[in-house]
């Protein structure tokens, strides 16, 4: 196999293949940029002589390594490495450390949800990241991370309904008990986060929210997908999501509308209580006609905000 300069991308997706079997110049070009492994291909070596100083996106679907082999090997031996997405469909029995000090994006989604007692991602050491997805269930141990640069994070959180540790908790839940359980201790407080896409169960509404819009003393931008799934507070009494005092948010924006009563509820306590907002966008579900529309619109512009100039937009 001979690899050309610039742009290759090689997917190999022969299951419970071994490492060995993958062609040995994959790790050993000099000009290739891009590279594509899935799925499910178990990596068990690489030779003295791995190095890719070109490659700047790596995408692993379903690779898994031998003795710590993607931070020990892998990640050392791309200097250049910009963009990593890893996802995991099936449970494996290592788990793994990231960490480069050149990656900018980075992307992890894990699918499966038994085995809750052992993490997948043991750590997260990666300071120039700007841009963070991160897909996974509650984990007994959560990642360790160093996030320095990071601006923008979309994390999809799932919670398992039989997880008693979370069931059995009564009354309005304490802040301090659920980041003892989610987070091993706390969230750090993310500085340079402007951005954040969320979208979770009800139980990330009520408590996961609160705790990032809390940590994040400079967020601009909050997106919102699938609120619906935040309804009732206790006895089916409406519970407004707990919003910081010193919260600057100026955009907000809801997707996923579909005319719900208790979402509009939500909008309104956020527009109550942001009073830096100047933009609030609204992206309705498709099935909505103009005139619901314009009825959403109009019931928006009634509502009394904290912000002097607030402009809505019903999209």
């Amino acid at each position: 196999m001979t690899l050309t300069a610039g742009y290759l991308h090689l997917r190999i997706e022969n299951e419970f293949s071994w490492g060995y079997g993958l062609p040995s110049q994959v790790f050993t070009s000099t000009t290739l940029v891009k590279l594509s492994l899935g799925t499910e291909q178990y990596i068990d070596s690489f030779s003295a002589n791995t190095s890719l100083p070109a490659l700047k996106v790596l995408l692993l679907d379903s690779i898994w390594f031998t003795d710590n082999q993607l931070l020990n090997v892998f990640l050392t031996a791309c200097p250049a490495l910009e963009d990593l997405t890893i996802h995991h469909e099936k449970y494996e029995v290592q788990s793994y450390v990231i960490s480069s000090k050149t990656i900018k994006k980075l992307s992890v989604t894990i699918k499966f949800n038994n085995y809750l007692d052992s993490p997948v991602i043991i750590s997260i050491d990666t300071p120039s990241v700007v841009d963070l997805y991160y897909s996974d269930y509650r984990r007994h141990k959560s990642p360790r991370c160093q996030l320095d640069s990071l601006a923008k994070a979309t994390l999809d959180l799932h919670f398992l309904e039989k997880d008693k540790r979370i069931r059995n908790l009564t009354g309005m839940w304490r802040i301090s008990s659920v980041i003892s359980i989610c987070c091993n201790g706390g969230l750090p407080v993310f500085n340079n986060l402007v951005d954040l896409v969320f979208s979770g169960t009800k139980r990330g509404w009520k408590q996961l929210l609160p705790l990032l819009l809390e940590r994040s003393p400079n967020l601009k931008n909050l997106v919102l997908s699938g609120l619906h799934n935040y309804t009732f507070g206790r006895r089916h009494r409406f519970v407004g999501i707990q919003i910081p005092l010193n919260i600057q948010i100026k955009m907000l924006s809801i997707k996923q509308y579909h005319g719900s009563a208790t979402v509009l509820k939500h909008i309104s306590h956020f527009l109550l209580n942001m009073e830096y907002l100047e933009v609030v966008k609204v992206y309705v579900a498709a099935e909505m006609d103009d005139t619901k529309k314009m009825q959403l619109t109009e019931a928006l512009l009634k509502f009394p905000t904290a912000s002097s100039k607030l402009e809505i937009q019903v999209i």
